[in-house]
């Protein structure tokens, strides 16, 4: 009998890449959809990112119900992630992003400071399913248009 194999290369390819950039990360931004924040979740994402301090930003706000946002957001707290609501589109929520994240590398800047190193830059990695937004809001981060945004084939 032959085997089916399902896994397609390039999500294969991506989770590659992650486990060897994620040395190389301080914070995980995870970009979930507010509507559906379960169905909008990779499982793997926790596999792959494991202790790293972690950010989950519920994007769509807008479009989503104000007090169903606030539980999910509790939810994920009690779950050990910080959590921001946000609009990429409009920008509602996204200058709350940077303080997040220096706030969960805290521990990290505390390491290095005791051991005598300078802090850097902070590295972070955003991750979602596709349609969720990644790329809309990487381009409200810049303040460019430096993420192509849309449906492609790659």
């Amino acid at each position: 009998m032959k085997t089916i194999q399902w896994y397609p290369g390039h999500m294969a390819k991506a989770r590659r890449e992650i486990k060897e950039k994620l040395k190389m990360i301080d914070v995980v931004i995870e970009l979930l959809d507010a509507r559906i924040p379960l169905s909008s979740r990779n499982p793997i994402i926790d596999e792959l990112t494991g202790d790293k301090p972690r950010l989950i930003l519920l994007n769509k706000a807008d479009l989503a119900d104000e007090a169903h946002t606030e539980q999910w957001s509790a939810y994920f707290r009690s779950k050990g992630a910080e959590v921001i609501a946000v609009n990429s589109q409009t920008g509602q929520g996204v200058k709350k992003i940077a303080p997040a994240c220096q706030k969960l590398a805290h521990a990290l800047y505390e390491k290095w400071q005791s051991k005598g190193m300078k802090p850097r830059a902070l590295r972070a990695v955003i991750l979602g399913i596709p349609n969720v937004g990644k790329s809309t809001l990487i381009n409200r981060l810049v303040n460019k248009r430096q993420a192509k945004v849309g449906d492609r084939q790659e």
